[in-house]
């Protein structure tokens, strides 16, 4: 994670979709349900970000851990980019 990232009052990292399949993006922080139509940067599990659009606002509500604000998005999603196996 960045020093960047450290400093920010949200968090975004991507969410199984439990009743479709699929991933959605979760947000915490004070204002986590105010980023429908914004690009934010999403932490993968290996520290890694990557800018996604939030599309759609699924559910939001209290983390029963931290006692933030939560919410999860539906996000716009990206063709896969194709790695190239080396010869």
């Amino acid at each position: 994670m960045s020093k960047e990232a450290a400093k920010r009052n949200h968090r975004a990292t991507y969410s199984t979709d439990k009743r479709n399949g699929g991933y959605l993006v979760r947000v915490e922080g004070p204002n986590a349900s105010a980023f429908v139509g914004r690009e934010v940067p999403v932490i993968t599990k290996d520290g890694q970000e990557h800018m996604e659009t939030l599309e759609r606002l699924i559910w939001t509500g209290i983390d029963t851990e931290s006692g933030k604000p939560v919410s999860l998005y539906k996000f716009v999603s990206k063709p896969r980019e194709k790695v190239q196996a080396e010869f």
